[in-house]
């Protein structure tokens, strides 16, 4: 049957919205409601809705986000009521969100988002899901990506790691808000797809989150971005609070400069955020998107969940 798409409207879809989730998602990937509604409202949001007798029993989830000169849309999820699946509405949602994307004039797609989102792909313990978009036509990159957690109630620091950084006359600690246009400045210089996410934790003042490192005459060579339950509450970093406590806290955006690796840097600066992290009452330590689990498992850190990557394109206009 055909069924009736409409625009997602927040201020009287918003509750029967959580309510689809928490019912179809429930199970295996429960969100607190703020957090869920967090993620909808960003970044140039525009959602769908399949309405029955007024209640929301479908939902997609786009965004658009602009990298460089290129605009890039997102199908951040697309969520069906148990009772109403195999009847349409899920392929119905999907055409219509890549006819909006299309119409965008977006160049690429990505299944899945990137800040704030439910997931950087499609998680592998959704397999429904995962063929659902197959039989769409969305082609899975080859290697997975990871998310990653350690209980840091037992965290130690290597000694070796504490020797190597005295050695190398490498200090860590987090930036004041007088370091913050000399961090700014590094990230634009060596990792200006980080740069935005750096801007926004010191525009909310969370100075303190943003990890440091500096050479034996001051000049930053590394950094990494921390958050814990005392960081700004509109900070997306983690979402998943329902699956990973009240009490999580994350790290990521590990970042050393080119001409500064092999000196240990990056494993120390994540060391030292995994210290601090515990120093302010966080249990669980969630770093997202991953791919060098062994890097991270030297900490002690595992594998929390798995994601397999897909992208579209569509043709520019001069192609069509």
């Amino acid at each position: 049957m055909d069924w009736d798409i409409q625009p997602y409207a927040a201020g009287s879809d918003a509750a029967d919205a959580y309510a689809l989730w928490q019912s179809a998602l429930g199970q295996t990937w429960p969100i607190d409601a703020n957090r869920f509604f967090q993620v909808l409202a960003g970044p140039q949001p525009q959602h769908f809705v399949v309405r029955d007798e007024q209640r929301v029993v479908g939902l997609a989830v786009t965004f658009q986000t602009r990298q460089g000169n290129n605009l890039m849309g997102h199908l951040a999820a697309i969520v069906v009521m148990p009772s109403y699946q195999h009847r349409g509405i899920g392929s119905a949602l999907h055409d219509m969100a890549l006819e909006y994307l299309r119409t965008a004039h977006v160049g690429f797609v990505q299944l899945g988002a990137f800040s704030p989102r439910f997931w950087c792909g499609m998680p592998t313990n959704l397999p429904d899901a995962m063929r659902f978009f197959a039989r769409h036509g969305w082609e899975y990159a080859a290697e997975s990506v990871y998310d990653m957690t350690r209980d840091l109630s037992d965290y130690e620091t290597p000694a070796k790691i504490t020797q190597r950084m005295a050695q190398e006359r490498i200090t860590i600690e987090p930036a004041h808000q007088r370091d913050i246009t000399q961090v700014l400045t590094f990230e634009q210089q060596h990792f200006p797809n980080w740069l935005i996410h750096f801007e926004q934790y010191a525009d909310m003042g969370d100075f303190q989150d943003l990890l440091v490192a500096r050479d034996d005459v001051g000049n930053i060579v590394g950094t990494l971005v921390m958050s814990s339950p005392q960081s700004h509450p509109q900070r997306p970093d983690v979402i998943w609070q329902s699956l990973l406590g009240q009490d999580a806290g994350s790290l990521g955006s590990v970042g050393v400069a080119e001409s500064e690796r092999g000196r240990g840097i990056g494993i120390a600066l994540v060391a030292r955020a995994s210290e601090i992290l515990k120093s302010r009452s966080v249990r669980n330590c969630y770093i997202d998107w991953l791919v060098l689990i062994d890097f991270y498992g030297k900490l002690g850190y595992s594998v929390w969940r798995e994601y397999r990557g897909s992208w579209r394109s569509f043709p520019t206009t001069s192609e069509r």
